[in-house]
C-alpha cells in the first residue's frame, strides 16, 4: 500500500537517514525494525530515487494501489502526503507551501482553480521541454490547455483526470413522472409536478458562493451567452431561467449552503430528480450502490435553449519549483502523461484520464465511458471562466448571483455589479 505520511512523519524520516540509520533503531526505535530485519543490507539502496506527492486523492484506495504499480515500474519510492478536502483550506495551505519555498512537497495535485492561480506566481516548474512535449500535448484538449494549463508560452501542469461536467439522472424518479429522459425545461415541470414529498425538487445543485459559478457558466453556455459580457440578453436571460427555477419551485433554497459533497448526498438519498455534477462523482455514486441505468447515471444534455455545451475540467499534476528531487518527479510525470501510465490510471482508478486517446481506446471498458465520448464527440467543451484570482472572482459572483436569485437587489443592478466584477478580476 502507498505510504501516506503527514509533515510530522516526513520530516522524522528525513532524521534517519543511512548511514545512523542503526544506531536510531537500537537507540530510538525510530523505523519499522520489522520490515527491515527480513531484508539483505544490499537491498536497501541508498540511491533510489524517492519523491513526495501532495494529492486530493491519498485516502483512496484505488489511488494507493496505482502509487505502489508506479513504485514497481519506476522503482522508486513514493510517499503521499494527504491534503485538506474543503476547497478553499486546500487552497490556503497549498499557496503556502509553494510561496514559502517549501522542499519537502515534489509534486501536488491541483485543480483549474489553483493552476489559474499559480502559473502566475513563479511557484512551478515548467514542463514543455521535458514532459508535455508538443507530441504528448495532442493527446490533451488544446482548447484546454491553451486556456488552463499554459501561460507566457510555457506549460505548468500535467492533467491526469478528465472532469467533465455531466447531466445526471435518477431515473427512479423519471420514470415516476412518465418519462425517459430529461430533452427540455418543460420536462423539469413534468418531474417536478410528479413529486409527492415537499422535500424533493426536479432540479439539484451546489449554490454555496465560491461553488454556483460551475452552473452559472454552465447555463450560459447553454443560452450561447458570454458569461465575460453581462450586457448580452443571452447572459441575461440564462441568470433570469436560474432565478425562475427557484421561484417556481423546481429547485432548492436549502442549495445555497451547498458545496458537491452535499448536493451529492442529497441526490443519492433521492431529494433531486437530476443535477450538474462533474464526471468525478462516479466513484460516489459505485461506492453507495446507486449507480446504474435504472438508477442514477449521467444521461445525454438536455436542451435547455440553443446550444449543447458543457464546462470540462481537469486534476492536474503541477511541480514545485523549490524540489529537491525534480529528476525523480520529471520520471513520474513522463509516465503519468504517457499513454502506459495514463492506460493504468484509469484501470486502476476507475475514472476517466484526461488523455483524449485513453478514452478513445475502446478496449478502456469503464463505466459510463460510452456516454463520456458521446460528450467528446457531440458537444461543445469549454474550459471554465478563471482568472489569477479564481478564488476571489468566483466567491464575490456566487454572493452577488446569490443576491439576485434571493431578490435582494433588483434584476438590472445584479447585471451591472457582475459586469464590475469581471472587469475588476479579468
Amino acid at each position: 500500500m502507498a505510504k501516506i505520511k503527514n509533515r510530522g512523519e516526513m520530516l522524522e524520516k528525513k532524521c534517519c537517514n543511512f548511514h545512523n540509520c542503526s544506531v536510531c533503531l537500537l537507540i530510538t526505535g525510530c523505523g519499522d525494525t520489522g520490515s527491515l530485519s527480513k531484508l539483505p543490507s544490499s537491498s536497501f539502496h541508498e540511491d533510489k530515487q524517492k519523491l513526495t506527492i501532495m494529492h486530493i486523492d491519498a485516502d483512496n484506495k484505488r489511488f494507493q494501489d496505482f502509487i505502489e504499480e508506479t513504485e514497481k515500474k519506476l522503482d522508486m519510492e513514493i510517499t503521499v502526503e494527504k491534503c485538506p478536502s474543503n476547497a478553499d483550506n486546500r487552497q490556503a495551505k497549498i499557496s503556502t507551501i509553494l510561496a514559502s519555498g517549501d522542499k519537502n512537497i515534489d509534486l501536488i495535485s491541483v485543480n483549474d482553480e489553483m493552476i489559474s492561480e499559480f502559473k502566475h506566481k513563479g511557484y512551478l516548474e515548467p514542463l514543455e521541454k521535458n514532459v508535455m512535449t508538443e507530441e504528448v500535448r495532442d493527446s490533451f484538449p488544446q482548447k484546454y490547455l491553451e486556456s488552463i494549463c499554459e501561460e507566457n508560452g510555457h506549460i505548468y501542469s500535467v492533467p491526469f483526470q478528465m472532469d467533465i461536467m455531466m447531466f445526471w439522472v435518477n431515473q427512479e424518479l423519471l420514470k415516476q413522472a412518465g418519462l425517459d429522459e430529461i430533452k427540455n425545461t418543460g420536462d423539469f415541470d413534468i418531474l417536478q409536478k410528479s413529486l409527492k414529498n415537499p422535500d424533493q425538487y426536479a432540479y439539484g445543485d451546489a449554490w454555496e458562493n465560491t461553488h454556483v459559478y460551475n452552473s452559472l457558466s454552465q447555463f450560459v453556455n447553454f443560452w450561447g451567452g458570454d458569461y465575460f459580457d453581462w450586457t448580452d440578453p443571452k447572459t441575461k436571460d440564462a441568470a433570469r431561467y436560474m432565478k425562475s427555477m427557484l421561484d417556481e419551485k423546481n429547485t432548492s433554497p436549502a442549495q445555497f449552503v451547498d458545496q458537491y459533497e452535499q448536493m451529492e448526498e442529497k441526490f443519492i438519498r433521492g431529494k433531486y430528480g437530476c443535477v450538474f455534477m462533474y464526471t468525478s462523482a462516479l466513484g460516489t455514486f459505485l461506492d453507495a450502490d446507486v449507480y446504474g441505468k435504472n438508477k442514477i447515471h449521467m444521461a445525454p444534455l438536455p436542451v435547455l435553449h440553443k446550444k449543447k455545451a458543457t464546462n470540462i475540467a481537469t486534476w492536474q499534476y503541477v511541480l514545485n519549483n523549490a524540489s529537491e528531487n525534480k529528476d525523480a518527479a520529471v520520471r513520474f510525470l513522463q509516465y503519468a502523461a504517457g499513454y502506459e501510465g495514463s492506460t493504468e490510471y484509469a484501470k486502476i482508478m476507475k475514472s476517466y484520464p484526461a488523455r483524449v486517446d485513453v478514452i478513445e481506446n475502446e478496449d478502456i471498458d469503464l463505466e459510463g465511458i460510452d456516454m463520456i465520448r458521446k460528450y467528446l464527440r457531440e458537444y461543445t467543451l469549454n474550459a471554465r471562466p478563471l482568472c489569477e484570482n479564481s478564488m476571489g472572482a468566483v466567491s464575490d459572483m456566487g454572493k452577488l448571483f446569490q443576491g439576485y436569485v434571493l431578490g435582494q437587489c433588483e434584476e438590472d443592478s445584479f447585471f451591472e455589479q457582475a459586469q464590475n466584477c469581471i472587469n475588476t478580476y479579468y
